[in-house]
């Protein structure tokens, strides 16, 4: 065997025991319950939420969200921004470590954006960074400094998902995943479970608990049922029934938090589709929806009505908009002035409608159903594998979709991604296929607008939006936390970031 390799070898098999020890030693490990497949373990591939969990256990990135979802130094320790707002420098911080021991450089952070943006690299991350990236400099170890196209002051937003490797770990990753963050990778069996063991050298302290298991469970009951028995220790919103939530805050041993969300849900639109093209069409399904009910019926009360994209505590949130409170008159006045005339049987235009095969989406689907039906439109619904969903998302294969935004939502960027005639896919994910010149142009000039101008900036595009409607928003779901408990020092933000994890542990 070669001798660079013995000693790399030596370094792992140290650094591996070290870690298996510390598990060993201090306090027993939480088991967590997981909703569905994680898609990729790779930082660089995914923006997936079950992926997005583990990659906010395993990896740092450059940058990370405050409470307020701005984009502030992870391990960067400060960005510099040229007047141009074309070049971001970043410092990044000495005496980090990945978990094979080795220190963090200028090179990794390069190396690591160089091997996402290779045209053979598959990505869901790199579209926006594709189109605007110039290059990547590194003047000195500590250094790197980005140089993008045009300006483009959302790049420590854009580059918030991607998690740091080491040089040469490109193709271990999606199987043996490498990073600085608090947890280690240990082991993962496909779609059932993964383990996690803490870090001891994380620059901001090692983690409380000393093992982190994940168990995968896409079926609902099985999760409530883990919770009951005991075998699970903790669910972070895990899609479960709001009935359960609701009786399982009675099951002993458990205690259960359901506080304000920033994840949306809402109707994506096809905006191509020869009848959901006509903007009254569009608001005369958002009149004929009564957010109310469902809230009350389907999520006995887990969730609080949308009129923006942004979550309330967003700084650019704009609570002006127009409101599409539930009004079945409002509705049909709309559809005769489309020309979509009821029949002798009182419908006027069929629509389908794709949602997940998850309960609550049905449940919803079909409420939303029978109240369409009373303004005249036939809605089919077409439950879908979340795969096949999604694909069917991007390509546009749709009239109207059901789906949650998770996390995306907390950024002003979101209107770059979601609703500039520049994103559609696969440039982006404006998969409504939005197209209005002027949103574009604001768009353009918050880039290098005050924060003044962009705040009205950005009231100007939410109430463009809620005219309209290339997605009729819905409601922001609670965040859910389901936890034994002797499980404590868990405190997670709205958006149920999964960071919170290394501060959680076992009372006794």
């Amino acid at each position: 065997m070669p001798k660079g390799l013995t000693l790399l070898s030596i370094t792992l098999s140290f650094i591996f025991l070290s870690v298996s020890c510390a598990s060993r030693s201090g306090s027993q490990g939480i088991v967590i319950i997981l909703e569905k497949r994680i898609p990729s373990l790779d930082p660089r591939v995914s923006g997936d939420s079950a992926a997005e969990r583990l990659r906010q256990l395993v990896f740092n990135g450059l940058t990370k969200k405050n409470e307020r979802f701005e984009a502030v130094p992870d391990l960067a320790e400060n960005i510099q921004v040229s007047d141009d707002r074309q070049t971001h420098t970043f410092r990044i911080r000495q005496g980090i470590k990945f978990h094979d021991g080795r220190s963090l450089s200028s090179a990794d952070v390069k190396y690591t954006f160089d091997t996402m943006l290779e045209p053979s690299f598959q990505s869901q991350k790199k579209v926006e960074l594709a189109r605007i990236l110039k290059s990547i400099d590194t003047p000195d170890p500590q250094t790197v400094v980005f140089i993008c196209n045009e300006a483009c002051p959302g790049l420590p937003n854009i580059i918030i998902p991607i998690g740091i490797i080491p040089q040469g770990t490109s193709t271990q990753q999606a199987s043996h995943p490498v990073g600085t963050g608090p947890f280690v990778f240990d082991y993962y069996v496909d779609d059932q479970d993964l383990g996690l063991n803490a870090f001891a050298d994380y620059f901001e302290g090692a983690p409380k608990s000393n093992h982190i298991q994940i168990r995968i469970s896409p079926d609902s009951t099985t999760r409530e049922s883990e919770l009951r028995k005991g075998s699970v220790d903790l669910a972070i919103n895990a899609d479960l029934d709001p009935v359960s939530n609701q009786t399982l805050k009675d099951s002993p041993g458990l205690k259960v938090s359901i506080d304000d969300g920033t994840n949306i849900t809402h109707l994506g639109v096809n905006l191509t589709d020869s009848v959901l093209k006509d903007r009254k069409v569009r608001q005369a399904i958002a009149y004929g929806i009564d957010r109310a009910a469902i809230i009350r019926d389907v999520y006995y009360g887990q969730a609080r009505p949308a009129i923006s994209v942004l979550p309330i505590s967003q700084w650019a949130y704009e609570g002006q908009s127009k409101r599409y409170d539930h009004d079945p008159q409002a509705a049909m006045k709309l559809l005769d002035e489309a020309g979509h005339k009821a029949g002798a049987d009182g419908k006027r235009i069929r629509l389908s409608l794709k949602t997940s095969t998850l309960s609550i989406a049905r449940r919803t689907g079909e409420i939303m159903q029978e109240q369409l039906r009373k303004v005249g439109i036939d809605l089919e619904l077409q439950p879908l594998e979340r795969q096949k969903l999604t694909q069917d998302m991007i390509e546009g294969n749709f009239q109207l979709y059901l789906n949650q935004l998770v996390g995306g939502n907390t950024s002003t960027d979101i209107f770059s991604y979601a609703y500039s005639s520049k994103s559609i896919p696969p440039n982006g994910q404006n998969r409504s296929r939005y197209s209005n010149p002027g949103v574009d142009r604001l768009i353009d000039e918050s880039l290098m607008a005050s924060r003044e101008r962009q705040q009205a900036i950005f009231s100007e595009i939410q109430k463009t939006l809620a005219e309209d409607l290339p997605q009729i928003y819905l409601w922001y779901p609670s965040s859910v936390v389901i936890r034994r408990d002797n499980i404590v020092d868990l405190n997670l933000d709205p958006s149920g970031d999964w960071r919170a994890l290394r501060f959680a542990h076992r009372s006794n």
